[in-house]
């Protein structure tokens, strides 16, 4: 009886400081797909553990989908600060992060650019690529945690050996 009641507070303690971490990141702005200045991108990079930041223009087509799916993304991992900053109006970083082709995603941890994603090769190469493509990748990217076995890029067996999800050749 002991080691339950260890073990049942032991649970409660992580879940208390799990909900309490949620809290303090939806109100550093986690959970939203928020457009930032150049004057604001270097402050919320280095004080935000985990950024993903989505370079646009705002007359490309590929960044209006880009932006879809960081929006659809978002909202279900609030691990992570998303933000997109508008390439002519940010000229100092696009040059000094070596961006040359939009959209580009770059993935932050505590401050430093530890991945990017260029244009949609790596997400599927079409512009109707699903939106499960880009959330692996930014797992991979190390700034999001997979919030279940899809996402981890783990497959079900259905009767017959079909596949569950067809996005991804991975197995595990």
């Amino acid at each position: 009886e002991k080691i339950m009641r260890t073990y049942k507070q032991a649970r409660l303690d992580d879940m208390k400081a799990e909900y309490e971490e949620k809290q303090s990141n939806k109100t550093l702005g986690h959970g939203t797909y928020t457009e930032i200045t150049e004057t604001e991108f270097l402050p919320l990079v280095t004080k935000t553990k985990y950024v993903v930041v989505s370079f646009f223009h705002k007359d490309f087509e590929r960044c209006k989908i880009i932006d879809m799916h960081l929006y659809k993304i978002c909202r279900e991992h609030d691990e992570a600060r998303f933000v997109r900053l508008d390439a002519e109006r940010a000229p100092f970083f696009i040059n000094k992060l070596g961006v040359q082709m939009l959209p580009t995603i770059i993935m932050f941890v505590d401050g430093v650019a530890l991945d990017r994603i260029v244009g949609f090769e790596e997400i599927g190469g079409a512009d109707d690529f699903p939106t499960i493509n880009l959330t692996r990748r930014l797992i991979r990217g190390g700034v999001l945690w997979a919030n279940n076995r899809k996402e981890k890029g783990q497959m079900k067996i259905r009767k017959g050996n079909q596949r569950d999800d067809s996005s991804s050749g991975d197995e595990y």
